[in-house]
């Protein structure tokens, strides 16, 4: 199994994940970093500062000089959070751009199909790797559980679609989650730089079962994975271990 996701005071915090893609998720984190520590010290110093120079002292009956319509105060914290708001959704725009964009051309297609309870893996040549709820409550069993197979360090895209109710792909390790929507084409482009074993799971409320709806997504290198394909035949089914020819 894959080593979790790193926290690094390197990284203010932020989660590292193993994707092209996450550079711009981590990038958004750092900026969001950036603003408030300054904007936190100021506010907490302003507090400090009140509560030293202002403070009332016993028998005292002084009071804090009140005003009003103080324009340039006015205009600095009207103007300067416009700014960083602008700032942050340029970033923004600009992180979803890239994490969002569909190759043309993408070494690998496969669909992913989420249904009460399970997962259909569908690839080109038909195929199929399928788990249910039924494989899954066998949970002190992980090979019991659907197993997404695909390339380290190329373009995977998924079509994702839902037979019911939406459901939603997510792997923590990746920094990454797509919806899987009933009646939606929904498409969507992943690269992978490290190979591995990542836990898997639906991470939408979908109903009953919910809470067994756990994949895992084996990341081979390429001539792995290639050798793995060759080897599945046309239009057969895997299911939890086992491989049928319709």
């Amino acid at each position: 199994m894959h080593a979790p996701t790193r926290l690094l005071a390197s990284q203010f915090g932020s989660p590292h994940g193993v994707t092209a893609q996450d550079s711009y998720v981590r990038l958004l984190w750092h900026l969001a970093f950036y603003f408030a520590l300054p904007l936190g010290l100021i506010v907490l110093g302003g507090i400090a500062w009140c509560l030293v120079r202002y403070r009332a002292k016993p028998g005292s009956e002084r009071r804090a000089s009140q005003f009003q319509y103080h324009i340039p105060i006015e205009a600095a914290y009207t103007i300067i959070p416009l700014i960083i708001v602008a700032v942050i959704f340029g970033f923004m725009f600009n992180a979803e751009n890239h994490v969002d964009r569909v190759s043309r051309a993408p070494a690998v297609k496969i669909t992913v199909e989420g249904f009460q309870w399970g997962w259909r893996f569908v690839y080109p040549n038909g195929h199929q790797e399928i788990g249910t709820v039924a494989n899954a409550l066998n949970i002190n069993s992980m090979k019991n559980l659907p197993v997404l197979y695909m390339p380290a360090g190329e373009t995977v895209q998924f079509t994702l679609k839902s037979d019911d109710v939406v459901h939603t792909f997510y792997v923590r390790d990746w920094l990454w989650q797509r919806d899987l929507i009933p009646g939606v084409h929904n498409v969507a482009d992943i690269d992978v730089k490290n190979p591995g074993i990542y836990d898997g799971q639906c991470n939408n409320i979908c109903g009953q079962y919910h809470a067994y709806m756990r994949f895992l997504v084996d990341v081979m290198p390429v001539k792995q994975y290639k050798a793995w394909y060759a080897h599945q035949a046309a239009n057969s089914i895997t299911t939890a271990g086992v491989t049928v020819s319709s």
